[in-house]
């Protein structure tokens, strides 16, 4: 048997930069959450992928330090709450567990 030499070109892909209309640009980023008017918009009025991730990372910051300023969060409104008593009967300890939910819990019987 004789062996086979084959020659493979090389792919190419040629990414067009996209032609879209100002409103459609809005449209877009008011779909992810951004408005124009806070966002620096590059020369020819594209985002980079790098500024776009910077934004959202910058979104996210601010997102978790709302949530984490905001204390613990509570119950505020109809709740359900269940105290169960036991008793290990290997190590002697008696022990309580309390749950407490907003959604109903199932009755036990």
């Amino acid at each position: 048997m004789r062996p086979e030499v084959r020659i493979v070109q090389n792919q190419e892909e040629e990414i067009k930069p996209a032609d879209i209309s100002q409103n459609e640009m809005e449209m877009l980023l008011n779909k992810y959450g951004y408005s124009s008017t806070n966002i620096e918009v590059n020369s020819d009025n594209q985002l980079s992928f790098e500024d776009m991730i910077r934004l959202d990372e910058e979104k996210n910051r601010e997102i978790s330090k709302k949530k984490t300023s905001q204390g613990p969060i509570t119950f505020t409104g109809d709740y359900d709450q269940e105290t169960i008593y036991g008793r290990s009967d290997d190590s002697g300890y008696t022990f309580k567990i309390d749950i407490v939910s907003d959604m109903p819990l199932p009755k036990r019987y």
